[in-house]
């Protein structure tokens, strides 16, 4: 069952923007690809081309973009004091503006960014009820389609699912759809009006503030409700090159919208300083522009919402049940 129709599935362009994974089993991403695929949603990897000669292929296509565009855009696009070396690191942003644009030349009305290293979808709560739930009902394929029905419904120009790592109040179980920050699951609008992508770090944070201070009053949101978790030990890929300074020109650049502290003076025994980001929230508030497709999002949210609440308690009652009967031995 999906909210958009299927030419809006067909023109909707997922990317799963990665670097330096040459690995599938680096890459748990790739385990949902088909999912969407068989929904209707056209896939692609978009790599480097340095790496796509070294890429394990999994049957969906590569669009691999020329090192030179890259380095020429990043340079342009450079938010950090140093500027990127030719061979040196660029970042996840070229990717993704190469996916953008690869979306827009496919006449598509837009793309869905997806990082390489997600390996858990659920709903609501990261709880094994609500993994299940999404899988029964198709994966990716269900995020991907209310994302895009809540961004073609509203004044969001990028809307993504809601990363299990970062805390939510409570009030977002009350609603469908808000304003907020998409990271790694989203879906955003491509032609006129689109935000060029800039980098190297926090690019997805800028992003949304590109949208959510924007004058003609479009935003940035989040569908809470919808789950995923990324893998969270390796450090290779676009990871390898993080540190403890990469909040710090975030906040230089958008100082309305992030403030950073340091919580202590090493990290991790490495003697470097624990930079930390704390976002104020987007100043552009989601609207509805077309109340019927939002209704079936709102609909088809209660549905799975009802039968997500179902299996909570039946997990709940055989967990009981199994500490009763040990507390009973």
């Amino acid at each position: 069952m999906f909210v958009i129709s299927a030419e809006q599935r067909a023109r909707l362009l997922v990317a799963v923007v990665s670097g330096s994974r040459p690995a599938l089993k680096q890459r748990p991403t790739a385990k949902y690809l088909d999912a969407l695929r068989d929904a209707g949603f056209p896939t692609i990897w978009s790599v480097d081309e340095r790496d796509a000669p070294s890429y394990e292929r999994d049957g969906h296509e590569m669009s691999a973009y020329p090192h030179d565009w890259a380095y020429e855009y990043a340079r342009e696009h450079w938010m950090q004091p140093v500027p990127p070396e030719p061979d040196g690191f660029l970042g996840a942003f070229p990717g993704r503006e190469w996916a953008a644009l690869e979306a827009e030349r496919r006449g598509c009305w837009g793309w869905m960014n997806l990082d390489d290293n997600i390996h858990r979808l659920g709903f609501r709560r990261g709880s094994l009820s609500g993994c299940r739930l999404i899988d029964r009902h198709g994966g990716l394929a269900v995020h991907a389609d209310l994302l895009s029905a809540v961004t073609l419904s509203t004044n969001a120009y990028t809307t993504g699912a809601n990363l299990e790592a970062v805390n939510t109040s409570a009030s977002d179980t009350r609603v469908t759809a808000r304003a907020g920050f998409p990271y790694s699951c989203f879906v955003e609008r491509v032609g006129p009006g689109r935000e060029p992508w800039v980098g190297p770090f926090e690019d997805d944070i800028i992003h949304a503030l590109q949208y959510g201070d924007r004058a003609d009053g479009v935003t940035a949101a989040l569908v809470p409700s919808l789950l995923y978790k990324k893998e969270a030990k390796s450090k290779t890929g676009f990871r390898a090159h993080y540190d403890s300074t990469r909040s710090v020109q975030l906040q230089r650049l958008m100082p309305q919208g992030a403030k950073i502290r340091v919580n202590a003076t090493r990290a991790n025994g490495q003697g470097n300083p624990r930079v930390f980001h704390k976002l104020t929230p987007i100043r552009n508030p989601l609207r509805v522009h077309d109340r019927p497709l939002f209704q079936a999002v709102e609909n088809r949210v209660r549905q799975l919402t009802e039968e997500w609440f179902v299996a909570e308690k039946d997990a709940a009652r055989v967990k009981i049940l199994q500490r009763l009967a040990k507390v009973t031995k």
